[in-house]
């Protein structure tokens, strides 16, 4: 997976992006694991808290038929559903440019984390990315 934070390619970690609270943010990762690689962590929640604000999973190339769903979900014991496996079946990111999306915002300590369900039945990768707006709630507050 290829992480971008901030403006696509400025990382908060070399002081590129922008934290101060109530500043719109975009997060990128690019997801190229197998179908089938059940759950992987694409965010964590850096130094302050953050709102997350939308959330969009679009498919880059057709998608392998390995996978079934791709669901998104965030917090401990991933309490938040922000994309479910019904929204995020095949049928809907299966191919380039089709894409899923959740609205639903949901506030978040430092170090909670966003995970990705890759659900499928076979190891062929997919070519997603995730896509994250947000803002910190307080001054400093960022995803990696």
């Amino acid at each position: 997976m290829k992480k971008y934070a901030g403006n696509r390619g400025e990382g908060a970690a070399s002081g590129g992006a922008i934290t101060e609270a109530g500043r719109t943010q975009i997060f990128e990762i690019d997801i190229t694991s197998a179908a089938n690689a059940d759950v992987e962590v694409i965010a964590t929640i850096t130094d302050q808290p953050v709102l997350i604000k939308t959330i969009v999973l679009s498919a880059n190339s057709k998608i392998t038929t390995d996978l079934t769903s791709a669901s998104i979900a965030g917090g401990a014991a991933y309490a938040v559903e922000f994309i479910s496996a019904a929204l995020g079946v095949l049928a809907s990111i299966g191919e380039q440019n089709e894409q899923v999306a959740s609205t639903a915002p949901a506030r978040f300590q430092a170090g909670a984390e966003i995970s990705i369900n890759l659900d499928g039945t076979g190891a062929t990768a997919v070519d997603l990315t995730a896509t994250i707006e947000f803002e910190s709630c307080v001054d400093g507050g960022y995803l990696v």
